[in-house]
């Protein structure tokens, strides 16, 4: 996840770091890592390289070998989709399909919309107006092979139900294991249910009705999850969106030890 591996931004727990995220590729290359997961937050989003400045994020690419796979799409936190007005749909539409088309073009292939915390689907209304907004990006998506993988924070049954209303083949899944350790689900449950809508996984450890800790030390089962990826030959995008501390790189490092080593 991108910023994992600098000092934080504005003291932001996770955010774009603007002005410094091509270090990141550079220190990911030596670290032989393959992808990053770009962010696209709300602040200053106009500024944002993979929004405004493409050529320089496929230079660097190019310079370090180190694929921008994914977009976190974060901007839909503080600006929920189901929130917006006519207006701001119109804003939000421009947004996610240059987001489709940029990211097609650095080779990449899911962008990432989460549904949690300012942004959590209340209500039945809310999930309808989810739908009806994302099935607009259907031939965009086809034309351009991303997938919009969806993060909530709905129990495994209601996610999947709420996924298969959609008539848009390109909708997919985040699963984020720290997240859904928080709440208490069943990993065996939620990924028996919505494995074969997963394009997306965010390894993360978190405390039951807690924040994020180190990998290992949390409530998420990751050696399941290790297990399921290895034997259903998973090959969607794999993001390290573990616990960080203030500079980054020491801890990120640790933790990636840790989930190489892991027994299942």
């Amino acid at each position: 996840m991108q910023g994992r591996l600098l000092p934080k931004f504005k003291d932001q727990y996770q955010s774009h770091p603007l002005g410094y995220w091509q270090k990141e590729y550079d220190i990911a290359s030596k670290l032989f890592l393959k992808n990053i997961e770009f962010i696209f937050d709300l602040y200053l989003y106009n500024e944002n390289p993979i929004y405004s400045n493409l050529e320089e994020v496929i230079n660097i690419q190019k310079k370090t070998g180190i694929k921008t796979s994914s977009i976190c799409a974060d901007f839909f936190m503080n600006a929920p989709i189901q929130s917006a007005n006519r207006e701001e749909k119109i804003i939000f539409q421009k947004i996610l399909s240059r987001l489709i088309i940029n990211l097609s073009k650095l080779g990449g292939s899911d962008i990432v919309i989460p549904f949690v915390d300012n942004s959590k689907l209340k209500t039945k209304i809310d999930r309808e107006k989810v739908i009806e907004f994302l099935n607009s990006f259907e031939e965009i998506c086809s034309d351009n092979n991303i997938n919009l993988s969806l993060e909530t924070d709905l129990e495994p049954e209601n996610f999947r139900d709420f996924i298969d209303k959609f008539d848009n083949d390109f909708i997919t899944i985040n699963y984020d294991s720290g997240n859904s350790a928080s709440l208490g689900y069943s990993i065996f449950e939620e990924l028996n249910i919505l494995g074969n809508k997963i394009t997306n996984i965010h390894i993360k450890d978190r405390l039951l009705n807690g924040f994020s800790v180190e990998l290992g030390k949390g409530n998420a089962n990751l050696k399941f999850l290790k297990k399921f990826i290895i034997e259903n030959n998973y090959n969607g995008v794999i993001t390290f969106q573990a616990y960080r501390d203030t500079e980054g790189i020491s801890i990120f490092k640790k933790q990636y030890q840790y989930f190489l080593d892991l027994k299942i």
